[in-house]
């Protein structure tokens, strides 16, 4: 299972704000009134309205938004391209005042992975609605996902200090954590609790908690985390996820097959697919694992053919399931496009699973510049480290990832058991040479 992957699931769900929308702008005498979508209204509902009143901006809109909506919840990523085409009809009628729909194509680029795009279309939302709180918490996330660490944390405080908000609390937690201090992480994540008071606040601040927790190894607590967002929401996809993992870390293999089993039936996300697979090898199911990976394939098909880039989705899942090339091809491409900690140690990933550890060196180094403590992360950069005849540094990064979280991955971590008891068994070396833990400038390519 991937260390970053419950993050997700948050950026996912930002709970919009009620929303008044901004005066019309002046029409020409000869279009004649426009009867405005009722606020609430359904997929179906917009369309048959929108027939009537295809000069209705904000019904289209509305529609765009819903679409993204239905196609988050179904994952049906061609429900992406319905939402475009009704996105792109309000911005060709309206574009100066339409923040809902430069809104919808923030959130839609988001979704497709389009983070530089995501900040582009937030910008000209905000532009619009300065203090509408879903464009700010997706402009951070975006900044989150790009690596620019500094910038979303600046925009988070200043986000905080014009409307404190748990959303805003909780990317501050976030970017505590990734710059390596889990306890201010935790600090605000109850901070973050005491303001939320929407059902949607609530469960992202429960959800993080747990999310926090497993990572730091803290399973008991990470458990009660995710129960509590499960009796908001029962069937909250992170909070069940999170769930799963929790009952895997405490050794509750079958449990956690059948919570994992119901969630991707319900909800086909790769990540949830590709974990259920996962467990099913670790119980010796490989044909029931087999089955799974392909669904993931199909998605990868699927979320292409409709705008979705997914090269960061499948570069770890390629690695870890023998497509070593194909890892290392879609983990370049992402680092072309964005230089956060998560696709670094991805890179960092490919090269030594394609056996260029020497390679790899760098971007592990890169991965692990801002003090961010992963499982996945220690065990990677530990064994890059073997590989490169540095066993004393190993055998202390792969402790240190097993004593964090011993059972971080079904498929990786009993791997690492295994290499640590052959590190320990066999003549200890002096560490070579190798670059600093802080490189002044970013690897390359």
């Amino acid at each position: 299972m991937t260390a970053l992957t419950m993050t997700l699931g948050l950026v996912l769900y930002f709970g919009r704000d009620n929303h008044t929308p901004p005066p019309s702008p002046p029409r020409a005498l000869d279009e004649g009134p426009v009867a405005l979508a009722p606020p609430n209204a359904s997929i179906g509902q917009l369309q048959d309205h929108l027939r009537r009143q295809p000069r209705d901006y904000l019904g289209w809109a509305q529609l765009g938004v819903a679409l993204i909506d239905q196609g988050q919840a179904t994952v049906d990523h061609t429900l992406y391209t319905q939402a475009d085409r009704a996105l792109s009809n309000s911005l060709r009628i309206e574009s100066d005042y339409n923040d809902v729909a430069l809104r919808g194509r923030a959130e839609l680029a988001y979704l497709r992975n389009d983070f530089g795009g995501a900040i582009s279309w937030a910008d000209q939302a905000l532009s619009v609605n300065a203090r509408d709180q879903s464009s700010n918490l997706l402009r951070i996330d975006a900044l989150i996902r790009l690596g620019r660490y500094d910038e979303a944390l600046l925009s988070a405080k200043e986000l905080y200090a014009l409307d404190p908000s748990a959303g805003a609390v909780i990317r501050l937690a976030r970017l505590s954590e990734l710059s390596g201090n889990p306890a201010r992480a935790k600090m605000l994540l109850i901070r973050a609790g005491e303001l939320a008071t929407a059902r949607t606040d609530r469960l992202q601040v429960f959800t993080a908690q747990g999310d926090l927790a497993l990572r730091q190894g803290d399973f008991t607590a990470a458990a009660n985390a995710y129960r509590e967002a499960r009796r908001i929401d029962p069937t909250y996809p992170p909070a069940v996820a999170g769930t799963a993992q929790a009952l895997y870390t405490q050794g509750r293999l079958t449990t956690a097959i059948r919570w994992y089993r119901d969630l991707a039936q319900r909800v086909p996300e790769p990540e949830y697919v590709a974990e259920l697979g996962d467990l099913y090898t670790a119980a010796g199911k490989t044909v029931s694992a087999s089955n799974q990976y392909d669904v993931v394939s199909t998605w990868q098909t699927i979320a292409s053919d409709n705008g979705v880039r997914v090269t960061m989705d499948l570069a770890n899942f390629a690695a870890d399931h023998g497509k070593h090339q194909l890892a290392l091809r879609l983990a370049k491409a992402e680092w072309k496009k964005r230089h956060s900690i998560e696709v670094a140690d991805a890179v960092a990933w490919a090269l030594h699973v394609s056996g260029q550890d020497k390679e790899a060196v760098p971007f592990a180094n890169y991965a692990a510049r801002t003090g961010y403590k992963d499982a996945n992360f220690l065990y990677h950069r530990g064994m890059i480290e073997r590989g490169v005849g540095n066993t004393a540094r190993a055998r202390e990064l792969l402790t240190e990832a097993l004593k964090l979280n011993p059972r971080f991955s079904p498929l990786q971590a009993p791997l690492a058991r295994k290499a640590l008891q052959d590190l320990k068994a066999g003549p200890s070396t002096k560490p070579s040479a190798r670059p600093s833990t802080k490189p002044s400038t970013k690897p390359s390519t």
